[in-house]
Parts: C-alpha cells; sequence; structure tokens
C-alpha cells in the first residue's frame, strides 16, 4: 500500500484493488438484498394477503438474530480467516435465498431468513475488522464513507427496480438475483489478500465466553468506544422511532398521500449519502468523537424542526437533514471502533457494537406506537428531539474535558 500521508480521496482508496473488490462485492450483495427483502415484504403482503402480524415476523425474524447471536458471532470472526468467513457467509446465503423462492407459508420464510439473518451475523462483523487489514489508517474514513454511500444509494434504488421486477415477473426472480450478487460477490473476496491476524484459539464453552467477556470489557472501559457506541445507540434509537411513524406523520400530521412519505425515506438516503462524501473530503482531521456530537446534534435538531413545522416543504427539508446528520455519527463512529480497537477483538467489538443498536432499533420500533398514542406523534418527535440534543450537550462536556486532560498530559511530559 502507498505510504504517503497525503489526504485520502474516494478515487484514491476505490483504486485500492483489496478495498475496490470488497466495496463492489458489498455492492452487488447489498443491491441483490433489497431486492429479495423488497420481493419478500411484497409476496407475503400482497400475493398471500398476510396479516399485520404476519408481515411484521418478517422484521422480527431478521432482526432477532443481530440481537442475541451477534456478539457470539464476533468471537468466531476473531478467530477465523475473515476472507474465508466472508466467502463461506456469502456462499451459504446464496443457497438460502434461493430457497426462499421454493416456500410455500410464512412459517418456511420466517426459519429460512432467521438462519439467513444469523450467517449474515458472521459476514458484518469480518467485513469491518478486514477494512483496517486492506486500507491504510488514514484512509479508514473515507473507506467507511464510500460504504455508506453504497447502502443507502441500494436503498435508495432497489425499491423501483424491486417493483418493476415483480410486477414483470413475480418475487422469485428477485430472490434468484439476490442469489448471484451473493456468487459474484463471493468470486470478488476471493482475490483478497490480508495479513493475518492475532486471534484467540481456545476451545470449549467455557473460552467462548471468556472471549465474548473480554470484547465487552474492552468496549465499556475505552471511554471514546463507549461513547461513540452509545451514540450509534441513541441515533439508531430515534431513526428508528421517526421511521416506525413517519406514515402515520406524513397522514395525519402533513395531510399528505404516499408520495411524500416515499419522497421523505428517499431524502433521507440522499442526505445521508451527501454527509458520506462531504465526511470523507473534509472530516478526515476532525476528531472522531466530535463529529459524533455535532451529528447527535443534528439528528435532534432536525426531528424538533420536522415535528414543529407540520408542513410539507420544511418536512422534505428536515429529512435531508437527518440523513447529513445520521453519516455524522454512523460513519465516525465505526471509524472510531476500527482505529481504537485491537485487530484481535475487532469483530467482538463491531459485532457487539450492532447487537446493540439493533436491541435499540427494536425497542424503538415496538413502543414508538403506543407512546404516540399517548402523547401524540409530534410529541414523541419532540421527547425524542430532546432527548438527542441533551445527549450531544454531555457529549460535548465529554469531549472538551478530554481535550483538556490531554492539555494538561502534555504539558506534564514537556
Amino acid at each position: 500500500m502507498d505510504d504517503s500521508h497525503s489526504a485520502a480521496t474516494f478515487l484514491h482508496v476505490l483504486k485500492n484493488r483489496q478495498f475496490f473488490a470488497l466495496w463492489l462485492s458489498q455492492f452487488v450483495s447489498n443491491f441483490g438484498d433489497w431486492l429479495a427483502i423488497l420481493a419478500l415484504f411484497s409476496l407475503v403482503a400482497f400475493r398471500w394477503h398476510g396479516t399485520p402480524y404476519q408481515v411484521a415476523g418478517i422484521f422480527i425474524s431478521f432482526t432477532l438474530p443481530w440481537a442475541f447471536l451477534g456478539p457470539v458471532a464476533g468471537v468466531f470472526v476473531d478467530r477465523w480467516n475473515l476472507k474465508w468467513t466472508m466467502i463461506a457467509s456469502d456462499l451459504i446465503r446464496a443457497a438460502l435465498v434461493a430457497l426462499l423462492a421454493f416456500a410455500t407459508n410464512v412459517y418456511q420464510l420466517y426459519a429460512l431468513f432467521l438462519i439467513l439473518s444469523s450467517v449474515s451475523c458472521f459476514f458484518m462483523p469480518a467485513q469491518t475488522a478486514a477494512i483496517p487489514l486492506i486500507v491504510r489508517k488514514d484512509e479508514l474514513l473515507v473507506a467507511n464513507a464510500a460504504n455508506a454511500q453504497t447502502v443507502q444509494f441500494n436503498k435508495i434504488v432497489s425499491p423501483a427496480i424491486a417493483g418493476l421486477l415483480v410486477a414483470w415477473a413475480g418475487e422469485k426472480i428477485c430472490f434468484y438475483l439476490d442469489s448471484l450478487s451473493f456468487l459474484i460477490s463471493a468470486g470478488l473476496l476471493s482475490v483478497l489478500a490480508m495479513e493475518k491476524r492475532p486471534g484467540a484459539s481456545g476451545k470449549g464453552v467455557r473460552s467462548v465466553l471468556e472471549d465474548l467477556w473480554a470484547g465487552l470489557s474492552y468496549l465499556w472501559q475505552q471511554r471514546a468506544i463507549r461513547f461513540v457506541t452509545l451514540a450509534m445507540v441513541a441515533a439508531v434509537f430515534a431513526v428508528g422511532a421517526f421511521d416506525a411513524l413517519i406514515a402515520v406523520y406524513v397522514r395525519d400530521v402533513l395531510r399528505s398521500q404516499s408520495q411524500v412519505f416515499g419522497a421523505l425515506v428517499a431524502l433521507v438516503g440522499v442526505g445521508t449519502i451527501v454527509g458520506a462524501l462531504l465526511l470523507g473530503k473534509f472530516g478526515q482531521r476532525q476528531p472522531r468523537v466530535s463529529l459524533v456530537v455535532w451529528g447527535i446534534f443534528g439528528l435532534g435538531s432536525g426531528i424538533f424542526l420536522l415535528a414543529l413545522s407540520g408542513r410539507v416543504v420544511p418536512a422534505l427539508l428536515c429529512s435531508l437533514f437527518l440523513g447529513l446528520a445520521v453519516s455524522l455519527i454512523l460513519v465516525p463512529a465505526q471509524t472510531l471502533l476500527q482505529e481504537e480497537s485491537p485487530q484481535a477483538i475487532l469483530g467482538r467489538v463491531s459485532s457487539t457494537a450492532i447487537a446493540l443498536t439493533t436491541v435499540s432499533q427494536l425497542v424503538a420500533v415496538s413502543i414508538a406506537g403506543k407512546v404516540a398514542d399517548w402523547i401524540g406523534i409530534r410529541n414523541l418527535y419532540f421527547l425524542v428531539a430532546s432527548l438527542l440534543i441533551l445527549t450531544s450537550s454531555l457529549g460535548y462536556a465529554y469531549a472538551r474535558m478530554n481535550r483538556i486532560a490531554a492539555a494538561k498530559a502534555r504539558s506534564v511530559q514537556t
């Protein structure tokens, strides 16, 4: 790899053949994932006329493994070869997604989706741990920003393509295309050449529990990592509450239809893409914790203004701003995890962070409707916004104390 220390750019990072292969594999498989997920909802909701409970079961079967299996999966990711963990995950998921085309009832879909999500619990932390091995440390923020843009781009584009494919050839074509995307991803990942990592090699349940505890302890003891993890949890909770009720907000507060709902969701994705682009260009030399603090403040402010306005145009602008704020939280937070965590436990740290954010999302989705029924949707948004702004204030105080402590330490050394 290039040893120069000039500021990294997206083009420079993508010229790294190893990272380009990893990035392209994510682009292809993530695109296929969205096709399959949307086809799955279409199959259950429209073709099989499933009940709301049955449709919600798809979301539950996908998220439960992330909440409960994720941290344990991280233990094995830290023990196994990252390249072959990702390739094996892709090949297994290719077979599972193809089997979705042969399911004849929702319970078969739930079982397949549950297993599919469980396998993904190994892929995601392996990918997170692989990035620092194939790009320079000063390129990590740009690399993570590129990945964030890919996810959001697919989130915006895939629904329209999935709708056309389902209307033209039915849901099965989406499942087959997703299966093909995993095979292509596995082929791209086969070109990776990564150095061997130090890792745990113990065996038995006790060893797994000890390794799991070591990862949890490290995450909690490192103040910066603990802060950004809690920040991600808060951000995902806020976005979960926002997403769970945005359709109702559009209907009852904005007095609008599905077109406005689609535009609000799409603009959050557009904002995240733009935010990731700006981060990659201007945020490389900024402290990661400070970026996260400003992101939390922006997220709280955006939700507050959204609730305050009650009109379509301001709501659209706020949605774009929310996407910018989300990128300011998630991209620097993941980068800090990669920078500050030893490679030997990065799988456990990242998988635990994913598990905590998943639980946060589940809680937000579960309680948002009931709280909104009690205090009103706008008051709920005001409450969430206030909590986020308070969190950003505490984060600012925390970052300021850290800077003062670091300055004192340097003065003592000199």
